[in-house]
């Protein structure tokens, strides 16, 4: 099971558990995901939830072996409209949403936590958006989250460049909003979850997450419509079955030792 689940003091902690590749989605981990996702979206047993990673890292995004690669059958279009729904998910979930991020947060885990009401980070957090090197664009709201939390101009950077930051620049920007040591981040996390869970008025909690995104959940859900099509284009153009079949043959020659 890719996500573990636990329910304690009004809190739903769901972890991602392949920690011996940071984390790092394939088609079945994907499913799971989702399935996580909606049980927490409509399950009235805890008040918050909690996204977190096992081992040293939240999330590293897609499984880079298999960036491109379907099942027989799967057009580009499916997989990656039923990718989507994950994320649609937690912008659904009717709940606060809080990150605990550390080490790897990459790809679809960078915009698992960017989608989350607020973010927690350890200091030996490492943020990416890296699709440009693969020949391809962000599909699942990353362009909006991200321009909503640091602008539009450093959006582009992290878009066109696909370039790492490290925790104290994504402090600085506003991609994340805590910053605390790797020991301490687990129990900040749950700390801040309880201080929302406790407050007298659970109403009062969710009036003020809704005020908050009806200023930018319109924006995310067109984004991710545009981010679709423009990925499904690229997933589709030469370049990137150029690029996909040179990172087979690398890792191929790297297994045989040549």
């Amino acid at each position: 099971m890719y996500v573990k689940r636990e329910v304690r003091q009004d809190i739903c902690i769901l972890t991602f558990n392949r920690p011996e590749i940071h984390n790092a989605l394939n088609d079945e981990a994907q499913d799971d995901l989702l399935e996580a996702f909606t049980w927490a979206q409509k399950s009235k047993d805890f008040k918050i939830v909690l996204l977190r990673g096992e081992g040293r890292s939240f999330c590293s995004g897609r499984d880079t072996r298999l960036m491109g690669e379907r099942k027989p059958g799967v057009k580009h279009y499916d997989f990656m409209k039923e990718a989507t729904r994950s994320i649609r998910t937690l912008l659904d979930m009717g709940k606060p949403l809080i990150a605990a991020v550390k080490g790897a947060a990459i790809g679809a885990g960078a915009e698992m936590a960017m989608v989350a009401d607020f973010r927690i980070s350890a200091t030996d957090l490492k943020f990416a958006l890296p699709e440009a090197k693969y020949g391809l664009s962000v599909d699942q709201g990353g362009s909006a989250l991200a321009a909503s939390l640091i602008g539009p101009a450093r959006t582009k950077y992290l878009l066109m460049t696909g370039n790492m930051i490290d925790a104290k620049t994504a402090y600085d920007w506003g991609l994340v909003d805590f910053l605390v040591s790797p020991e301490e981040l687990d129990a900040k996390a749950f700390e801040m979850a309880a201080s929302i869970a406790n407050q007298p008025s659970y109403r009062a909690v969710m009036a003020a997450k809704e005020l908050v995104d009806e200023l930018w959940s319109d924006a995310m859900r067109a984004a991710m419509r545009r981010e679709l099509l423009s990925q499904v284009a690229l997933l589709g153009s030469e370049e990137f079955v150029e690029m996909r079949e040179k990172r087979r043959q690398a890792l191929a020659a790297k297994k045989t030792g040549g």
